[in-house]
């Protein structure tokens, strides 16, 4: 069994070596391959050389959360390990994830499944939240253009932007009720809000649902040979996706749940816990380590090193079975 990591990276080295020097101490025949997105932080590649076996792969153009982006450097990526590297299995990563149980009993896992995929999705019609279901339609449904930004909310009192802002979603919220046309979509700061029409011709159908789920997935070998044929066939479905907002948690599981010869298990390898409400996951810290290793996951994001670093040294005595004194 050999387990591949395919880790996202766009943040200063310091924790991203941390994850590394872990994956390799755990597993030292595993390839790692880093994408890094060079437009938000700068460093050397020959910072990984001491941990061995790391592959580095970086991008033209900046990496944005929210677009398209985020989904073509993985594709590359993919793209790059499925033509250079022998593998069994790849888990996608980012930097701020970090192994929360041994990574042997990871393998044992993979190669009792029976199944070439762990996704944790379902269709978008199939979505019990309303106001989620809602949600995803117009994520993926949609064909976006970027509005200007014109800076006047920047200028206003943050009382009055809130109120603003208010009025807007309830604006856009009947607009939707109304009629399927036409949508405008807002992100939170800074992003800028985008201006999207239904298409006539959609890729998704009764056969081929859209789906949404979890873009922190496991896949075989065979799994991630099929999202790179798929990818490099449907240029459709590329340029569909490349006008969506959020594609990373639709784009690559919409293949996946498709492909009529994948075994897709709808499991969630990574425990994240979400409690703010403004959509980003908690940053665990040493308080969490019980939450952690009972959830029966073996990764778990997001942590920062900045906050809180005994997480993690406490997280390598479980994941390396050593025991407290």
């Amino acid at each position: 069994m050999r387990v591949a990591y395919l880790v996202t990276s766009y943040r200063p080295p310091r924790q991203l070596l941390r994850l590394l020097g872990t994956l390799r101490r755990a597993q030292p025949e595993s390839p790692l391959v880093v994408h890094h997105d060079r437009f938000r932080s700068v460093w050397d590649a020959d910072l990984v050389a001491p941990v061995g076996g790391v592959d580095v792969l970086t991008n033209d153009t900046p990496v944005s959360w929210g677009d398209f982006s985020i989904v073509d450097v993985t594709w590359r990526t993919l793209s790059w390990m499925v033509e250079h590297l022998a593998f069994d299995w790849v888990i996608f990563l980012s930097e701020q994830d970090y192994p929360i149980a041994p990574l042997d009993k990871l393998e044992e896992r993979l190669a009792g499944s029976d199944v070439d995929a762990f996704v944790a999705a379902q269709p978008i019609h199939l979505v019990d939240d309303p106001a989620l279901r809602m949600d995803c339609d117009r994520r993926y449904n949609y064909r976006y253009a970027k509005l200007p930004r014109l800076g006047m909310m920047a200028r206003l009192r943050p009382g009055t932007r809130r109120r603003i802002a208010d009025a807007a979603n309830y604006t856009n919220f009947v607009l939707y009720k109304l009629q399927r046309r036409v949508t405008v979509y807002r992100y939170p700061d800074p992003l800028p809000m985008r201006l999207g029409l239904r298409p006539r011709h959609s890729p998704f159908s009764a056969e081929f649902p859209c789906w949404y789920g979890s873009q922190w997935m496991a896949l075989s070998r065979r799994a991630a040979e099929t999202v790179v044929g798929f990818v490099d066939g449907h240029e459709d479905y590329v340029r569909h996706y490349s006008r969506t907002v959020i594609p990373d948690e639709s784009a690559t599981a919409t293949i996946v749940c498709n492909a009529p010869d994948l075994r897709v298990r709808d499991e969630e390898l990574h425990h994240v816990r979400f409690s703010s409400g403004d959509g980003h996951p908690d940053v665990f810290g040493l308080e969490d380590v019980g939450e952690l290793v009972s959830s029966g996951r073996f990764f778990a994001r997001k942590f920062d090193l900045d906050v809180d670093a005994a997480v993690l040294d406490t997280l390598d005595q479980h994941v390396f079975g050593i025991s407290r004194r």
